[in-house]
């Protein structure tokens, strides 16, 4: 499973900012998100500022397998405004937490949670 995150980090934190380029996460994301562990080497990240979330999809590990699904149930979603995605892989997330809005690294969304496929 890819489990996709979509939202708002706040650009003048930098160590956030830089934390995202380094495809690391903030623990209290993980926390946020009720999420004990995931394993880094299979996390991407993009932070792009004030795009729709198609564009901040483009050039992930097979997102193509994905598009159709997104643009069949999540059209709405994913034209929206944001600045970053975090995407998981091999982790099935329950949506038990769909957003936060954390005064200290910002706001997001749970995207939803999809099989991809390698082609």
């Amino acid at each position: 499973h890819k489990t996709i995150w979509k939202g708002y980090f706040f650009i003048d934190n930098l160590q956030l900012t830089r934390k995202v380029e380094n495809d690391e996460i903030p623990f209290q994301l993980g926390c946020d998100f009720n999420i004990s562990w995931y394993d880094e080497d299979f996390i991407e990240t993009a932070f792009e500022d004030n795009m729709v979330g198609w564009d901040l999809l483009k050039g992930h590990s097979y997102i193509d397998s994905i598009i159709p699904v997104l643009k069949k149930d999540y059209q709405e979603l994913m034209e929206k405004k944001y600045n970053s995605t975090i995407i998981f892989y091999d982790m099935n997330y329950d949506g038990k937490v769909m957003e936060t809005n954390n005064k200290n690294y910002g706001y997001f969304r749970f995207i939803g949670s999809f099989k991809y496929y390698i082609e």
